[in-house]
């Protein structure tokens, strides 16, 4: 069971487009693991500088870097910020290669993204990159500063603006980590009512929806990567011990 899989893990790594991204596809999932002694990390490749209706946005991204910070030290995760531009986020390999080293530095067995099917470009260009990153990230012969690492198991998580094909194949329990969730994203302006569009209720009845179909108080939804896909990833992965031959 996948559930089982992800607070088995010692590491996980979540992927967002934007500052706020990565704490709603898998802000409450990252709330358990990390309670279960999980290293979780918040990948934010741009802060979302451009969000702010007043704010320039090299002051906004100032109050989102503070922001992102409070937020991540109540969920008990790490994070780190790529400092690409809001809106102009580029799907190239340069900038997947830097995901591909965030990725072998760290060793997540698990990595969460955002899933393809969106009507923002940044979120668009942040699941391919990811892809990407993992794919190079497990690629033995290409040299970077940290070894190859293949992590096991790639989710995409659920997001309102990504909801173009997105089927919640895998849904899992977070209620453990719900009120640090609300806590967390309560350190954002974003989340206290800036933009007109009501997230904490939004991802707080989605949640909650997720669970009854769970059969607890909450749960996320979460699609996984194809079987073609797992095969290809796993051609660079060493075999399980199983596998190997005495």
């Amino acid at each position: 069971m996948i559930e089982d899989k992800v607070y088995a893990a010692r590491s996980i790594l979540v992927v967002g487009a934007h500052a706020f991204d990565a704490e709603v596809i898998a802000g409450p999932l990252a709330a358990v693991a990390a309670s279960r002694g999980a290293a979780v990390t918040f990948l934010h490749l741009t802060m979302g500088e451009q969000g702010h209706p007043c704010l320039i946005p090299d002051h906004y991204c100032a109050q989102k870097e503070e922001e992102a910070a409070k937020a991540a030290k109540r969920l008990g995760t790490d994070v780190r910020n790529l400092g690409l531009k809001d809106a102009f986020l580029p799907n190239d390999d340069e900038t997947a290669l830097k995901v591909c080293d965030v990725i072998r530095e760290l060793k997540p067995e698990v990595v969460i993204t955002h899933w393809h099917g969106s009507w923002h470009k940044d979120h668009r260009a942040a699941a391919e990159l990811t892809r990407t990153g993992f794919f190079y990230a497990a690629l033995p012969t290409l040299m970077r500063s940290h070894e190859a690492h293949t992590p096991q198991l790639l989710l995409f998580g659920e997001n309102w603006e990504d909801d173009d094909g997105f089927r919640p194949e895998h849904l899992i329990d977070v209620t453990d980590g719900f009120e640090a969730w609300s806590a967390a994203v309560h350190e954002y302006e974003l989340a206290r009512g800036l933009s007109s569009f009501p997230y904490v209720d939004y991802y707080s009845a989605l949640y909650r929806l997720r669970g009854c179909l769970r059969g607890t108080r909450y749960a996320q939804g979460f699609a996984a990567a194809s079987h073609s896909w797992n095969a290809g990833a796993g051609l660079f992965a060493p075999p399980a011990a199983k596998d190997r031959k005495p």
